[in-house]
């Protein structure tokens, strides 16, 4: 019995060894790289679509998803941007930015008055915010440049300028408007009007308005110191020429060179060394010249003026070289008074 029994134990001992061993449990899945990029540029492109869809709360909601799901995404920095501007421009549940950003779209939606006036109307109606500066400022290019209303244009313009919701960038673009638009009607005191009322929004400007209202003053002095002085020339002539007097005396030879130095020479060394505009120069020697004749001409009417007069005729003659030169100068080329602070 023996035998058998060590037989059995072998086979068994074999058929042990020989069976399969359980399978070795699966390691667990690692998760898919750049799952959470995808899903955040995928919200992006949603807040993207919504943007272009008009439906900004979307396009807000789903900027900052995007930011939530992957902050350091290549286009992290836009949705940032863009969800700052959409919430900082969200009053009215967005209805007045989705509004105008309709328009902006199709700015032919203001080609006619009667679109422009309900534009208007509903601007009037937005609630407090950047949005209705923004709308107000877009409704005054309009009226000025499609529709040649400038006093509507002034008055969207001041409402920009007297809003407090608009922010210092607006207001500043709204001031420089206006101020084009009444340098355009040649209403430069109201120009001026407007920058003074505003003196810390854009201060140079300011300083562009100030001088610029300056020259229209000064210029109306010149053209009267060169009249009265054409005026008396002209008597004089008259009187000298009654009287008999060599009226070929009136041009000396000079006067005529000193002409055509400031004339000619000192225009053509303008041209050659610069390149600067030359027509200030001729205009001044004309302008020295004629001056000159009129000096003559009342010396020549009036031989025998007393001291003072001849002292306050001299005068008048210096006034009369400083405002041919300055006409000379604003008339054709005024960035020459700026080194003068005019």
């Amino acid at each position: 019995m023996r035998g058998p029994r060590l037989t059995l134990e072998r086979a068994a001992l074999v058929a042990a060894l020989l069976a399969p061993t359980p399978a070795a449990a699966s390691p667990p899945a690692a998760p898919a790289v750049g799952a959470p990029a995808a899903a955040a540029r995928a919200l992006f492109d949603q807040a993207e679509q919504a943007s272009r869809e008009l439906r900004l709360a979307d396009a807000l909601r789903s900027y900052r998803e995007a930011l939530a799901a992957d902050p350091s995404a290549p286009f992290a920095p836009a949705a940032r941007n863009r969800a700052a501007d959409l919430a900082a421009r969200a009053e009215g549940g967005f209805a007045p930015l989705a509004r105008l950003e309709a328009v902006r779209r199709d700015p032919a939606r203001l080609g006619d008055r009667a679109a422009a006036l309900a534009f208007e109307r509903d601007v009037d109606a937005f609630p407090p915010g950047r949005v209705r500066s923004e709308a107000r400022a877009l409704l005054a290019d309009a009226l000025r440049r499609r529709l040649g209303d400038a006093e509507g244009a002034a008055r969207a313009l001041e409402q920009v300028l007297a809003d407090p919701e608009a922010d210092g960038v607006a207001r500043g673009l709204a001031l420089g408007q206006l101020v084009a638009l009444h340098r355009e009607r040649g209403d430069l005191a109201a120009a001026r009007d407007a920058v003074d009322r505003h003196p810390d929004l854009a201060p140079g400007l300011r300083l562009e308005v100030i001088r610029a209202s300056r020259r229209v003053t000064l210029r109306w002095i010149a053209a009267a110191a060169l009249s009265l002085l054409a005026l008396v020339a002209a008597v004089a002539v008259l009187r000298a020429h009654r009287r008999g007097e060599d009226l070929g005396r009136l041009l000396r030879p000079r006067a005529v060179a000193l002409s055509l130095y400031l004339g000619g020479a000192a225009a053509t060394l303008t041209r050659l060394h610069g390149g600067a505009d030359p027509r200030p120069f001729l205009w001044l020697g004309l302008g020295v010249l004629g001056v000159d004749i009129a000096a003559r001409s009342l010396q020549l009417a009036v031989p025998h003026l007393g001291r003072l007069a001849r002292a306050g005729w001299a005068l008048c003659c210096v006034a009369g070289v400083l405002a041919a030169a300055f006409l000379a100068l604003e008339r054709t080329d005024a960035d020459y008074l700026e080194g003068f602070g005019l």
